[in-house]
């Protein structure tokens, strides 16, 4: 049977669609591109904003329109924060909301040989329990990603996980070793930890941090490890502790601040005053002086005044950024930010956006230019003799070579174009 899946939405679902390809396909399916002919179809969906809602309802009906005959798979936060009209609308054979993902191939197999549709969204309150989804090899084989948590306990005024996700819960600890010991057997050379609220992890007493210490110890001294995403507030001295005294741990951090503004950081309901978050970039930065940190911010808040723009202006170029990730405010039903009066113009905040995202650039820019030697992951060649990857700072990096390039090795950079580290070996290329 051939399988097509369609993912929406962030990296945690990238991660889970990936998973369902490789249970698929170990159960004898046949995975193909969503654009091609499919015997079944599964959509990933994503609900963080009406717009993602709206986009998986669209892309659930044009694979129906596209492939009539075709059973319909509808997984994920879309339908887990539906209403049960809206779900009996999408007209699905079969529906997964946030639990039950790994039992994907099992309900797949029932609903073949059943032929009966079925509803399986249970109430979010309920989900106590991680469920591991461990991949144990990426095709690639260079970044591999290992999810060790899920859900939010935050409720950040205009985010629509928590409803979606459920509360938080983690990865066993034994678990995160074993599985990132086998990718490490399988040539992966560096992994991503990865969850909806990474710096969270937490279990038997063990925290990120003592995960990642262990992690440190027992896994191949040649892997790396990276953390996806991580609040200020869980960023501990035992933390960055560990960044400082090893190399292996990328010294690259993406820590969301969403905006620059306490009046807006406090209608967001987020943890901290922006003077808290500058004081502990200083704190990290005085004891890991060649860390990168990037972030997340929303532009165009509810009731964000033209001097609360420039106050959070002001405040991004101070924290120095490595780069910025801008999104434009979208309301999401549900969320207590929905209900919040004075909304911005959606235009306002798209010039908002703008002018951030060169603030970025600049940022960007300037960061790199403190590097002179990189530390280098090989991920792909393209075109012949092109090699990409990313430094340990996370900024993109592109070698020019005749000679075969694989792994993680040292350079120095000839020059920066368009915010890319460029690498010409015939212009002095340095490699070890």
């Amino acid at each position: 049977m051939r399988v097509s899946i369609t993912t929406l939405g962030c990296k945690v679902n990238a991660y889970e669609s990936n998973y369902y390809a490789q249970q698929l396909q170990e159960h004898g399916f046949i995975v193909v591109n969503p654009d091609e002919p499919a015997d079944l179809c599964i959509i990933n969906t994503c609900t963080v904003t009406n717009t993602a809602a709206s986009k998986s309802r669209q892309k659930i009906h044009a694979l129906k329109k596209r492939n009539p005959n075709a059973l319909i798979v509808v997984v994920g936060c879309y339908v887990q924060n539906a209403t049960p009209k809206q779900r009996e609308d999408l007209k699905a054979d079969l529906i997964i909301g946030a639990k039950y993902k790994n039992q994907l191939v099992f309900l797949i197999e029932s609903l073949i040989q059943e032929h009966q549709t079925k509803d399986l969204v249970d109430d979010i309150s309920d989900f106590t329990q991680f469920e591991e989804m461990p991949i144990h090899v990426f095709e690639s084989k260079h970044r591999a990603f290992l999810k060790i948590e899920d859900g939010c306990n935050q409720f950040c005024t205009y985010c629509a996980i928590p409803y979606a996700r459920g509360p938080q819960r983690s990865l066993k600890f034994e678990h995160a070793v074993s599985i990132a010991q086998e990718l490490a057997k399988k040539g992966h050379r560096e992994i991503v930890l990865t969850g909806i609220h990474t710096g969270r992890y937490f279990d038997q007493g063990k925290s990120l941090s003592d995960l990642l210490k262990v992690l440190l110890e027992k896994v191949d001294e040649e892997v790396y490890f990276r953390i996806s995403s991580i609040e200020i507030t869980e960023v501990d001295d035992t933390l960055i502790d560990l960044m400082k005294h090893h190399k292996r741990l990328c010294h690259h951090l993406h820590i969301p601040v969403q905006s620059g503004c306490n009046e807006t950081l406090k209608r967001m309901n987020r943890p901290y005053t922006i003077e808290e978050f500058i004081a502990r970039l200083e704190h990290i930065r005085k004891e890991i002086p060649d860390i990168s940190i990037s972030t997340d911010v929303i532009c165009g808040f509810v009731q964000e005044s033209d001097e609360e723009f420039q106050t959070t202006l002001k405040n991004m170029e101070k924290c120095r950024f490595s780069f910025m990730h801008v999104f434009p405010y979208s309301k999401r039903n549900g969320t207590k930010a929905s209900t919040m009066k004075g909304e911005v113009h959606g235009s306002i905040a798209k010039q908002r956006v703008s002018q951030l995202l060169e603030l970025s650039s600049c940022l960007r820019y300037n960061d790199m230019q403190r590097f002179s030697t990189l530390d280098v992951l090989i991920e792909k060649q393209d075109p012949p003799g092109v090699y990409h990857g990313y430094s340990s700072q996370y900024h993109p990096v592109q070698i020019i070579s005749d000679k075969p390039l694989f792994g993680r090795i040292q350079c120095r950079w000839d020059r920066i174009e368009n915010n890319v580290y460029i690498v010409n070996q015939k212009e002095g290329f340095s490699c070890d």
